[in-house]
């Protein structure tokens, strides 16, 4: 019978518990029923929010009249009371976070540019800060409106019953609201442009167009305006509309366009 050399052994066995402990260990991990964390949805932003938002920028502390439109990566967020446009691009979602880029005007013109970054709550509502200067820096909330499950038709907007859509825009005056008509071909021609202001007296070219978006209460815009005393502003623009009811259905329009250089906006009644 062969002796056992008990010296190599006992050498030996170190080696051979931490090889046993690796196995063990390793089993623990292949066992571990801890469910991996589940990762939290993009927020799906697009939708009407409502006239109720609220701002805080530099040199206008109490805004109260803030809504927004939201198109896929799209934002556009107007105060009416203040003439100030936010014409956005939503460049990342992360679960319920956000961040965007604005290109912000004032009474029509004067474009600055400003950076945001916020949370979607979906169905709910939007919240972020402003990082530039002057009323590209503070912050904002935005609520959801509950017409968001109603659905975007031409019938509601084409002129019927209203005469036209009218509202003031670059510093017309009071007695001199911008006038247009909408017909059931989405068709868009101005009404009234003696207007005075940033568009005196613009007209509305007849290939513009407005759209409703699919499966949403929002209309696209596609407009040219033409013959306005100042010819910088004779160009293309494009934007985002809806309704919004004041004291019967659908009898304000909220309407929103840029060219890049000039905005054209107002709650359109």
């Amino acid at each position: 019978m062969p002796q056992l050399n008990l010296p190599k052994l006992l050498a030996a066995s170190p080696l051979i518990l931490l090889v046993l402990i690796a196995l063990v260990l390793q089993g623990c991990f292949l066992d571990d029923d801890d469910p991996a964390p589940v990762p939290v949805p993009d927020a799906m932003p697009t939708g009407y929010y409502d006239v109720t938002g609220t701002a805080s920028l530099g040199g206008i502390p109490n805004i109260t009249d803030l809504q927004a439109i939201v198109n896929g990566n799209s934002i556009m967020m107007m105060s009416v009371a203040n003439e100030l446009l936010y014409d956005g691009t939503i460049t990342s979602i992360s679960g319920n976070d956000f961040t965007a880029t604005f290109t912000i005007y004032d009474d029509g013109e004067n474009p600055i540019t400003a950076t945001a970054s916020g949370v979607i709550t979906q169905g709910s509502s939007i919240t972020g800060t402003l990082t530039g200067s002057g009323v590209g820096s503070g912050t904002f909330s935005l609520i959801y409106a509950i017409s968001n499950n109603q659905v975007a038709s031409l019938s509601r907007i084409e002129n019927t019953t209203n005469a036209t859509w009218g509202a003031l825009v670059g510093g017309s005056t009071a007695t001199a609201a911008f006038e247009f008509i909408i017909d059931a071909m989405g068709g868009m021609v101005d009404d009234v442009n003696n207007v005075q202001g940033l568009f005196h007296p613009c007209q509305i070219a007849l290939i513009s167009t407005i759209s409703p978006i699919a499966d949403t209460n929002l209309y696209e815009i596609n407009a040219e305006l033409v013959g306005c005393a100042n010819t910088n502003v004779s160009t293309n623009y494009t934007g985002l509309a809806t309704t919004r009811t004041q004291s019967n259905a659908d009898d304000t329009l909220v309407f929103m366009m840029t060219s890049g250089a000039y905005s054209f906006s107002s709650d359109f009644q």
